[in-house]
């Protein structure tokens, strides 16, 4: 790694010949690294440097830019395998420092709560019920009313409750900023239709559907944390064993870093099951925290807070 402390461009080492497309990692002061991308790392540097001033190292690997998405997700994916602190947020499991989620739920408040949900959630931070745009909660009630006439509502209702009470740390407190529920989306309305998705970050957390070609059949999944969910299992095969109608898929969100794993079912009375396991629930818990503490939601705008209120409110 080239020393870099007091540079104000990185320029001579590259000149007129060297690539300058490809993978850059900062080292920081205190221990920590950054992996990032750029077409031109020169001029890259030049603005990181405008914003931090505790730049110490760079390292470069030229790539190809057809490549470097996935040459810089196997390299955080690598260093994150090796100890090192990344501070990045896309593609890591857990951010390093401070995030806006710990201002609305502190450090000690997730660590109680991923050990017992009930601890925070059965508080009386539930009776407290936000106030969106009229506009959109007009727009999404059309949503709701279309649910409830929906065969499968009482059951995608149930699950979804099981799923915020167990899942979604101090839901009233984070509802909106950090998570959202969109009900009776359009996302593959053609192919799996769905009745609500669970929403964090940039990704979804949790879905109930109904097959496309019998409206009385449920589907729906869960992603969760293959790590966490591997202190409980000692494999995946031993928990396709345990629930053999469960299909596991790995996936690639890239909010959710490389422990990830979807868990997906058929019917409802299956994910009911699962989310009654603690090994399972924990899992998912821990990748809905993991990721609200990356960033907001970008899903606000699709929330609909009747269907929220529904399961939320302790009227």
């Amino acid at each position: 790694m080239t020393p870099v402390a007091s540079l104000l461009s990185i320029a001579h080492l590259f000149g007129s010949s060297k690539k300058r497309c490809g993978i850059y990692c900062f080292a920081f002061r205190h221990g920590l690294f950054y992996i990032g991308q750029a077409v031109d790392v020169v001029r890259r540097f030049s603005q990181h440097r405008r914003v931090h001033d505790d730049i110490v190292g760079f390292s470069f690997l030229p790539t190809a830019k057809p490549e470097l998405d996935g040459t810089e997700k196997a390299l955080i994916f690598r260093a994150e395998s090796l100890g090192l602190k990344l501070t990045n947020a896309v593609h890591v499991t857990n951010i390093v420092g401070d995030s806006d989620f710990d201002l609305v739920v502190s450090a000690s408040e997730q660590e109680a709560w991923l050990n017992n949900p009930s601890c925070l959630n059965n508080t009386g931070t539930l009776s407290t019920k936000i106030v969106l745009p009229e506009a959109q909660q007009l727009r999404f009630s059309k949503h709701f009313a279309r649910l409830e006439k929906h065969s499968l509502s009482q059951r995608a209702l149930a699950l979804f409750k099981q799923y915020v009470w167990g899942c979604v740390p101090a839901p009233r407190r984070t509802e909106y900023s950090f998570w959202s529920v969109s009900c009776m989306p359009s996302t593959n309305r053609n192919t799996w239709p769905r009745l609500l998705c669970v929403n964090a970050g940039v990704m979804e957390l949790f879905v109930v559907g109904w097959e496309r070609q019998s409206s009385d059949v449920l589907w729906s999944f869960v992603n969760v944390a293959e790590d966490v969910l591997l202190e409980h299992w000692t494999s995946l095969d031993e928990l396709a064993a345990a629930y053999p109608f469960v299909e596991v898929v790995h996936r690639g969100y890239r909010d959710a870093g490389q422990h990830q794993v979807s868990l997906h079912t058929h019917d409802g009375a299956s994910m009911e099951q699962l989310l009654m396991d603690q090994g399972i629930s924990k899992a998912a818990a821990a990748l809905s925290l993991r990721v609200m503490r990356k960033r907001a939601t970008i899903y606000g705008k699709y929330h609909c807070v009747e269907l929220a209120n529904r399961v939320l409110s302790v009227d």
